[in-house]
């Protein structure tokens, strides 16, 4: 038995389908009983709901399992307490082997996130369960969350448009992941980067005007608008007025629904005010510095084929969105 946690998440969710795919038993652990419906839908063989905190969650999660993979949700900041219980129960459960959903240089100690990855590795290194780190860059998908915005011809985000971010698909990770967690010896005590392509934001919006064919302009939000919304007010008349541009009044639709959309972005409203402070100050170090991508001839191994290139993921999800795309494959 594979076990998943967060397996309602994005990777989670394709790592359940992957593993279901090729008819392995996968017990999904969710947080609630919506999420419990759609991860069977997606093929899970069992599903526990609770939360990951619990050690009555955690002690049903491990019963039996052979393979866990491990991923906290971002709202969750302190991860030791989490990783402690596994250490101490996962053994005396039958858990021969972790497969860890960690960050992209989790050196970055300035960054609660990173910080709290880092503490989570070192602890399962020093655990003697064996034990596999995947450290994944920034999500492609993580720009779909301004898909309306796309469609009009904007592309705001709380990061410099001219910050280098390493970039990943989803998709990618979980398929990469379920080649581990099926056959995991050979990749014990191995720390893998998951790193595609290095892109600013500006390179992505040309990718997107071009699957589009409309213009896209990349526009800087502020990050403190992650906790502060009327700090984005400055940026509005850029944003409306690019897509005026761009799209002319087709855009009226599309800004109405992303502006909707980007009141609670991530249901940000509802995560602890800790973890809204972690994420801002992320995007703020990423605004500044950017996140560099880790060894790019990781991914394609671990695959066995080239990973997703920007532009296929582009033209993947808008055909997957409903959008007809332009042009053809650079």
């Amino acid at each position: 038995m594979i076990t998943v946690t967060s397996a309602a998440g994005g990777v989670g969710r394709l790592l359940v389908r992957q593993l279901a795919a090729q008819k392995v038993p996968v017990r999904a652990v969710v947080k609630n009983t919506a999420q419990a419906e759609t991860t069977r839908k997606d093929g899970a063989t069992e599903v526990v709901v609770g939360d990951l905190r619990s050690q009555d969650t955690l002690h049903t999660a491990l019963a039996g399992t052979d393979v866990l993979y491990h991923a906290a949700p971002t709202q969750i900041i302190d991860e030791k307490p989490i990783i402690d219980h596994l250490i101490a129960v996962g053994p005396a459960s039958g858990l021969k082997h972790i497969v860890f959903h960690s960050v992209i240089h989790p050196n970055l100690h300035q960054l609660t996130h990173h910080h709290q990855k880092d503490i989570a590795e070192g602890m399962l290194r020093d655990s003697g369960i064996p034990t596999t780190v995947l450290r994944p860059s920034h999500y492609m998908q993580n720009y779909l969350e301004v898909w309306e915005f796309l469609q009009a011809g904007v592309m705001p985000y709380p990061v410099s448009p001219d910050s280098v971010m390493g970039v990943v698909d989803v998709a990618d990770v979980a398929e990469a992941a379920a080649n581990i967690l099926i056959d995991p010896s050979p990749h014990t005590g191995r720390v893998y980067d998951l790193s595609t392509v290095e892109l600013t934001r500006h390179e992505m919006a040309e990718i997107w005007s071009d699957v589009l064919g409309h213009k896209v302009t990349a526009i800087r939000i502020p990050p403190s608008s992650l906790t502060n919304s009327l700090t984005v007010l400055p940026a509005l008349a850029s944003v409306v007025g690019h897509a005026l541009l761009s799209t002319k009044l087709k855009s009226v639709g599309h800004l109405v629904r992303g502006a909707q959309a980007a009141s609670n972005p991530r249901d940000m409203k509802n995560w602890p005010a800790d973890a809204r402070t972690a994420y801002r100050t992320m995007m703020t170090h990423y605004d500044g510095y950017g996140l560099p991508a880790g060894d790019l001839k990781v991914l394609p191994t671990l695959l066995g084929h080239a990973p997703t290139s920007y532009e296929q993921f582009a033209r993947r999800s808008a055909a997957e969105l409903g959008r007809t795309t332009v042009g053809s494959n650079r």
